[in-house]
């Protein structure tokens, strides 16, 4: 799959053209992408752009960070031949919103993830547009892309990503939707069905934190004894009692055999 990772500076602050509703007034001082194609990472000025639409528009998925809400609509005015909102798109804070509720920055993902960081924040980028150090945007530019492009990957392989809890309890993770192996409503079907015949699903969880020298993410041998909106009550073979699983934690369900310990009653 042809994919691309992308990430925009501004020249401009919400402040100076009168709020969100206006940040297609923002403009770009600089937008950075990373092609798996070739394995390579790319910087464009303003004047530039229409090589960044091209690579866009010839790509299978594009992958950023909040790209729907800000990216896109700061792009937007510069591109001619490419809507962005058609495009297939990978929004990485978006898809970890509906699993959360609340919003997680790219920094704090990458701390707590990676072990990285931000080399520095947007009101100094902002700066450095006003000083002309458009070399030392591209950097940081290309950093932002990098550490997107990394926590991607790590979903990819690990199903999650690593979070910071808000009561300073230690790290969470949060299930990576594209790491799953199968769709919400696939996963979804599979435990239905396997209700319904009374029958043994090995799932694919994530579940909150590591636990008992296991990691977060594990296999589990389940019985279904009930399926309430996003909430799965089973029967957990390993911990030999009654659990209860969250659906979009769930990455992949496939069923493993007959089951034993439902009561006919269900």
């Amino acid at each position: 799959m042809n994919k691309l990772v992308f990430d925009v500076e501004t020249q401009k602050e919400f402040a100076e053209v009168g709020g969100y509703r206006n940040i297609h007034m923002l403009g770009v001082s600089v937008a950075s992408a990373y092609t798996y194609s070739d394995d390579k990472f790319q910087s464009f000025e303003e004047s530039e752009l229409e090589k960044l639409e091209d690579l866009m528009a010839a790509s299978d998925l594009i992958i950023g960070f909040n790209i729907k809400h800000f990216d896109y609509p700061v792009l937007q005015p510069y591109f001619k031949k490419v809507e962005l909102v058609s495009l297939p798109t990978l929004d990485m804070m978006a898809e970890l919103e509906k699993v959360l509720g609340f919003r997680i920055g790219l920094d704090a993902l990458a701390k707590s993830t990676l072990g990285e960081q931000k080399s520095s924040h947007g009101l100094e980028v902002l700066k450095w547009f006003r000083e002309g150090k458009v070399e030392e945007i591209k950097k940081y530019c290309v950093q932002d892309v990098k550490l997107t492009r990394d926590l991607y990957e790590y979903g990819l392989k690990h199903g999650s990503l690593l979070f910071e809890s808000k009561n300073n309890t230690g790290l969470k993770t949060v299930a990576a939707s594209w790491g799953a192996n199968s769709s919400g409503a696939e996963i979804k079907a599979v435990l239905a069905q396997a209700f319904k015949n009374k029958e043994v699903v090995e799932i694919d969880y994530v579940s909150t934190r590591s636990e008992d020298g296991e990691d977060a993410r594990k296999k589990r041998n389940i019985e279904v004894y009930a399926i309430k909106n996003d909430i799965i009550e089973a029967y957990c073979h390993t911990r030999q009692d009654m659990r209860h699983f969250k659906l979009h934690r769930i990455l992949e369900a496939k069923v493993v055999g007959l089951g034993h310990q439902r009561p006919t009653l269900f």
